[in-house]
């Protein structure tokens, strides 16, 4: 065999550590974006903090109802590949990373996996469906990268929502197939094991009661949100991003941006005249100037990153006004149904970046304080026979109002809050009741009874 050298050219795209870290400040809460940037004054001479650029009163701000004036930043097709090095602790998605970098993975995979990870929420769950976190580019390894997730520890993470993690988890135990599959039908009604029914599992499943308890214990170790014990210290508290409500005074609704109360970031104008007098010499004084780069770059890119998320967090407010208006006039009942895809495509942003901007991002409104994904749903709306679609929050909201409010004897079935949601034209299965109802973390009416 005859040996051949060749050359060959192909195109990659490679982010700088200075571009990751700029799209990492955008998955960052109030309180971690703070953090983040105190801790890189300490170390960082370049970094020069002042205090936060308004007053914790900041006056109302005129919405324009125009997104035309503001910069639309291009898609970026790797947005949610970002490495959590400069997080306060450990985060899920390092610990996740640093064992993704240790297998032995394609480039394409590894990649992929990556961009899994870092998208997972507080609980380790995904949060969108996987053709919405990973670019089309990435089609070809999407389950393969998923299962890569889901093999690593804490076991569970990688799933949709908390059955799937328990029964990810069961699979590692290495029980037996039966007894697998009968834990496999406790999760799946869950609802028996509030009620410890072991009678009704046990004549379900063909078992003893006492077989019954001894799955049931097995079930109990398992972790139903895999990925709490990450979450950083700042997630216990909840901190506005942005306000919208009405001005007190000319009844209008306004904008009030409390990223502005944040530390004002600038450039340190003494090390860059001193950058700039070391290069008069760069042989002599080349290990400082490397520092000096090194320092002046995470810098700028902590400056830029401040002023991306504080601008696409006001894009974003702007869109849920026009979008939603009727619910921040009026209340959660006139929530329209609406999906981040739909809301990325408006602000020319990849659906992953507007996934990282609304993440661990609230909003404080006349009706309370709302996570953003909350004014989100992947599922169609649901029609009212005289005033168009409700979102599934809406929907949710008034099923948790009708069950508060009910006065009968015994708790509404299902298929009884189905039927009063159609009274009110809210057409509605029982099996969405259900489903909802448990989201909502309300026990069934045979348990409220």
């Amino acid at each position: 065999m005859e040996n051949t050298l060749s050359l060959t050219l192909k195109q990659q795209l490679r982010l700088s550590q200075s571009q990751i870290q700029k799209l990492e400040m955008l998955a960052l809460s109030y309180d971690e974006l703070e953090a983040v940037i105190r801790k890189e004054e300490e170390v960082n001479p370049f970094l020069e903090v002042k205090a936060g650029r308004y007053s914790a009163e900041s006056t109302y701000r005129p919405i324009d109802s125009s997104l035309d004036y503001l910069s639309k930043d291009e898609e970026d097709e790797k947005a949610g590949w970002m490495e959590r090095a400069i997080s306060v602790k450990e985060s899920l998605y390092e610990h996740l990373r640093m064992q993704i970098e240790t297998l032995n993975l394609s480039d394409k995979e590894k990649e992929a996996a990556l961009i899994i990870a870092s998208s997972l929420d507080s609980k380790g769950f995904l949060p969108q469906p996987l053709d919405q976190i990973l670019p089309s580019r990435y089609e070809d390894v999407r389950e393969s990268a998923l299962k890569v997730v889901q093999s690593l520890d804490p076991a569970g993470v990688g799933a949709s929502d908390y059955k799937e993690s328990l029964k990810i988890q069961l699979k590692g135990l290495g029980l037996q197939k039966e007894d697998e599959n009968n834990i496999s039908y406790m999760i799946d009604n869950m609802e028996l094991i509030k009620g410890s029914r072991t009678d009704l599992i046990s004549k379900k499943l063909g078992i003893d009661e006492e077989e019954a308890r001894l799955l049931i214990d097995v079930l109990k170790t398992l972790t139903p949100y895999p990925g709490e014990k990450y979450n950083t210290e700042f997630e216990t508290y909840i901190h506005p991003d942005i306000a919208i409500k009405k001005n007190p005074s000319s009844g209008e609704l306004e904008i009030t941006d409390y990223g502005d109360n944040l530390p004002d970031v600038r450039l340190s104008a003494e090390y860059v005249d001193l950058e700039e007098e070391m290069k008069d010499d760069k042989k002599k004084n080349k290990g400082a100037l490397a520092f000096l780069k090194t320092n002046r770059d995470k810098a700028e890119a902590i400056i830029d990153s401040i002023a991306l998320r504080t601008t696409n967090l006001h894009r974003i407010a702007i869109y849920l006004v026009n979008k939603q208006k009727d619910f921040f006039e009026r209340g959660i009942s006139y929530l329209l149904p609406d999906t981040q895809q739909n809301m990325a495509e408006y602000l020319n942003l990849s659906a992953s970046t507007v996934s990282r901007l609304c993440a661990k991002k609230y909003i404080e409104t006349d009706w309370g304080t709302f996570p953003v994904s909350f004014f989100f749903s992947s599922t169609k709306g649901f029609l009212k026979s005289d005033e168009g679609e409700m979102s599934k929050n809406a929907i949710k909201a008034r099923i948790k109002e009708l069950i508060e409010n009910y006065d009968g004897k015994k708790a509404p079935s299902d298929q009884k809050i189905s039927d009063m949601l159609a009274e009110e034209g809210i057409k509605v299965a029982r099996r969405t009741v259900a489903k909802y109802r448990a989201e909502l973390a309300i026990d069934s009416s045979y348990n409220r009874t």
